[in-house]
Formats: structure tokens, sequence, C-alpha cells
């Protein structure tokens, strides 16, 4: 069950992660339609989960939050390597497959800039997807995301090489969106 709302958004809001969601954590991190997308290819069990829940879900190097329909989770969106004396952060999301292609993303994204560039005070925010990933991509773009760059054959998803593709979105660009 998600903690208390963090931020509040149509249609979807954000809510704290607690303990009693790591079967949500476990399955994003298990399920193949989460984990490859996310660039997850090592086995997770619970005592794996539960450790990433106490060093980084709860740690101070980011901000991981749950999207909410109703209280009830359909993904989730995290600031990771948040440097708040440089401004900076990567961006991470997923949405349940079940769930995907009703704007929970983009909403749940939206919502997590709000919060990095109006009160964290965050200067650029970038984040990366797999060149073949037209979802992630077309969502970037879509919240004003700039693509710095391809690196050429940089992971290996499903048997082959494959290009990544990196983003960024200063809090300039992000304000006159």
């Amino acid at each position: 069950m998600p903690g208390p709302t963090f931020q509040s958004g149509d249609p979807v809001s954000l809510h704290t992660v607690e303990e009693e969601d790591l079967d949500l954590i476990e399955r994003a991190r298990t399920d193949p339609d989460l984990r490859v997308p996310l660039a997850i290819d090592t086995p997770t069990n619970r005592d794996a989960v539960e450790e990433f829940f106490e060093e980084t879900v709860s740690g101070e190097d980011g901000v991981h939050l749950l999207a909410c329909l109703d209280g009830d989770p359909v993904g989730a969106v995290a600031f990771t390597d948040l440097d708040r004396s440089a401004g900076t952060a990567e961006l991470a999301f997923w949405i349940l497959p079940d769930r995907q292609g009703n704007g929970y993303a983009s909403a749940a994204v939206s919502l997590l800039l709000e919060y990095g560039f109006d009160e964290l005070r965050l200067h650029r925010v970038a984040a990366e997807c797999y060149a073949s990933n037209e979802a992630s991509r077309g969502l970037l773009a879509s919240l004003g995301f700039t693509e710095e760059g391809r690196f050429r054959e940089a992971a290996f998803l499903e048997g082959e090489h494959v290009d990544v593709c990196r983003y960024g979105l200063l809090a300039e660009e992000w304000r006159g969106a």
C-alpha cells in the first residue's frame, strides 16, 4: 500500500514508497516486460529487493515515488544520482505493462520534474533509454528533453548490442515549455 500523497496531479499522484510496496518493486525488477527496458539483467530475489529498498529507495542519493491512480500503484518515477550542489539528477520511470498507453508515465514524470525544478532547484535532469524504446523516447521528447547523444552498441539487449540514447532537460527549458 503506497504511503501518503507527496505530489497531486491528474490523473496520477505521487506517493512515498513503503515497505508494504516491496511486492510491486519485486515485480518491476523481475517481470521481463519491465526489467528488460530498465536494463535490469540480474535475477532479483526478495533479499535483493529488500536491500534495494533500504539502500536505494530509502537512501539520500535520490527520490523514489510511486505513481498512483486513485491510490493504486501503476508505476514509479525516480531521480537517481541526485547531486544537490550541482543541481543535477538522472530520471528513471516505469509503468506496469497492463497500464501503459494511458498517459500515466507522462503525467507522473511531469509531476516529478515539477518537484525537481521548483522545489529541489535542479538545473538539469538527464535520462537514458534504449534507442529501440520508442515509447520512452517519445515521452522524453514530448516533455522537452533534447537527445544529446547516442552511445553506439552500448548495451546488450535480448541477444544483440543496441544503442543507448542520452537525453537532457534544463530548468529554463522546462519552465519555457
